[in-house]
């Protein structure tokens, strides 16, 4: 056998190398929207956004015009089980961090990233080159959390993708939903359906008084202020003072609502001390009087 014929052979075995290699697999990538809410401490409600995975492939006219996908999403960069945010700036206590869910769209299904969690389907090209699936979750933030810190939560979720149920990952997408605690401060118990654990709402003070009394009277009135936990807020009570059938009284709050405190979260407890001082005739002209005053108590945070 001569030499010549030799290279012609190996020439030829390359040749059809690259014929081989000339079909490409099909190519494919992931792209995401990030969402935001804003939530209130202990809300009643879920707080609910949507947000999109999608999926992008392209082929050679030669290739399949059918592809198989596994899209699943990650815990998160510290989020373990449950899903959590965190806030920014913050640490990883309870006040810190809300838990979170990632449903598939219009479901109550966790998405995550193993097995049957995974979303799955099959991408149909036709006669094009080009194909793409847009993929809805639903992220919520449930209701009824409490006693976190005013600020901005989230994290960085990772979604991946697979072209066979346990094949490598060919491509991933990171989006960060983000959730908005605003300060937010209210004083009592709110409105029907929202009820905040020990929570006390303003009533009427009922002051009595004898004419020439050798002794202050007195009286109390409890109530409670809930803030976002760290928001600073001061109180104050007007009139303070002033003068009602001839008898002068004033009011004073317990612990004093100046200078500013800082909300917890909880319901933190105040008292106002009403007071009429001892020997004031007064002007009642009959055996018993009566008389109110509206009262304005201000809360700033």
């Amino acid at each position: 056998m001569s030499v010549s014929h030799l290279l012609r052979i190996a020439l030829a075995s390359l040749v059809c190398t690259c014929a081989l290699q000339a079909h490409a697999a099909i190519s494919c990538a992931l792209a995401s929207t990030s969402v935001d809410l804003n939530y209130v401490n202990g809300q009643a409600t879920n707080a609910n956004a949507s947000g999109t995975i999608t999926l992008n492939c392209t082929r050679l006219a030669g290739d399949a015009n059918t592809q198989t996908y596994w899209v699943s999403i990650d815990f998160g960069s510290r989020t373990g089980t449950p899903r959590r945010v965190f806030r920014h700036g913050g640490g990883t206590i309870n006040a810190d961090r809300l838990d979170v869910s990632i449903y598939k769209s219009a479901t109550t299904t966790d998405w995550t990233n193993t097995g049957t969690a995974r979303v799955n389907g099959t991408l149909n090209f036709g006669a094009a080159l080009s194909a793409s699936v847009v993929l809805t979750y639903d992220f919520r933030v449930g209701s009824g959390q409490t006693g976190n810190t005013a600020g901005i939560y989230d994290e960085a979720f990772i979604a991946s993708l697979q072209l066979t149920t346990a094949g490598a990952v060919v491509a991933t997408t990171t989006f960060v939903p983000t959730v908005s605690i605003t300060a937010q401060c209210f004083v009592g118990q709110v409105a029907s359906g929202n009820a905040a654990t020990g929570a006390v709402s303003p009533s009427t003070l009922t002051l009595p008084y004898t004419s020439f009394s050798p002794t202050n009277q007195t009286a109390n009135m409890t109530f409670t202020v809930h803030c976002t936990r760290n928001t600073t807020y001061t109180l104050a009570v007007a009139p303070a003072s002033g003068t009602m059938l001839g008898l002068n009284y004033t009011l004073a709050m317990s612990p004093p609502g100046t200078p500013a405190i800082t909300g917890t979260g909880l319901a933190q407890s105040y008292t106002i001390t009403g007071t009429i001082t001892s020997g004031q005739a007064g002007t009642c002209s009959t055996a018993t009087c009566s008389a109110t005053q509206n009262t304005t108590l201000t809360i700033t945070y």
